[in-house]
């Protein structure tokens, strides 16, 4: 199934541990908003009747939320932050190399659209067979003596210093943000998930994906929808069959034909028009977070 934010690839493993720290930071609400008949039929009484004008791949919730390489850009100032905090306290960690550029997942939450990437790789990240620098492979664990100093377990004086409160990632995300929470802003997140949700089984994304599929059966390849072929069990080991590089440019070309991303894209920029519209002050509070967090890592990575 197509994710509105496909997992993140191991930067080097990015030291698990500072990640999902940062990834930690922001939790997501228990529960999101309902969206009901109605508020969907307002949503689609917006949606163009010609969607052939429909161009990008931008939605509204882009503007509160760190794309993939942002994210990266955040954990990349933070990791510095830290390094910098422990070297205060007389120890040398350094961790794992981010190059936010080279090691942002690309998302595909309208699943695969280019034609170029189906061609060489078929369904599959181009990043898997792209051989990457030495520096992003996975990184030591921090030693025994470090660890503690970056949780704050214990507290107490290090090399001379007291060690901040939660440690070296507590002054790094107290550095980030000043609700000392960076990392992705989370009723942002939950809405844009709830939107692909909502927006995937709309019927006009339904139908678009039924168009799709008689499409792909003109040339002998028989899937009910787009999720169905990206999820063929044949394409997911070793590297990309003859086949499964037909399947996926007939797959793009498909989608084109029949309007099915430019589709989606409009119907889900309309639902996340009605959530933004039930939740404005909450997304117009993140979006500024948002800025503040990224205007404060780009500084610090220069």
């Amino acid at each position: 199934m197509v994710t509105p934010h496909p997992p993140r690839r191991a930067v080097g493993s990015l030291a698990a541990a500072a990640l999902a720290a940062l990834v930690g930071c922001s939790t997501p609400p228990t529960a999101t908003p309902d969206f009901g008949a109605v508020d969907l039929d307002a949503a689609l009484g917006r949606v163009p009747a010609d969607v052939s004008s429909v161009r990008g791949l931008d939605l509204p919730l882009d503007r509160s939320l760190l794309s993939p390489v942002e994210e990266l850009e955040v954990v990349r100032a933070r990791n510095a932050v830290m390094e910098r905090c422990l070297a205060n306290h007389g120890l040398t960690y350094t961790f794992p190399a981010v190059d936010p550029a080279r090691d942002a997942v690309k998302p595909r939450r309208h699943g695969l659209v280019d034609d170029g990437e189906a061609a060489a790789y078929g369904y599959r990240d181009p990043a898997v067979f792209t051989p990457r620098r030495a520096a992003a492979k996975t990184a030591d664990q921090p030693p025994p003596d470090v660890v503690p100093v970056i949780t704050g377990a214990g507290g107490g004086v290090v090399g001379g210093h007291e060690v901040p409160s939660g440690g070296c990632a507590g002054e790094a995300d107290r550095t980030l943000a000043d609700d000392a929470r960076p990392g992705q802003e989370p009723v942002s997140f939950a809405l844009s998930h709830r939107s692909h949700e909502i927006t995937r089984s709309a019927p006009p994304v339904v139908e678009a994906a039924a168009a799709w599929s008689r499409c792909m059966a003109e040339a002998r390849f028989d899937y009910a929808d787009p999720d169905a072929a990206v999820n063929d069990p044949a394409f997911r080991a070793g590297r990309p069959s003859r086949h499964e590089v037909s399947v996926a440019t007939r797959d793009v070309t498909c989608k084109e034909r029949v309007e099915w991303v430019r589709t989606w894209v409009a119907v889900e920029r309309a639902v996340q028009g009605e959530l933004i519209r039930q939740h404005g002050a909450d997304v117009a509070r993140e979006a500024r977070h948002k800025d503040h967090q990224l205007s404060v890592a780009r500084e610090i990575n220069g």
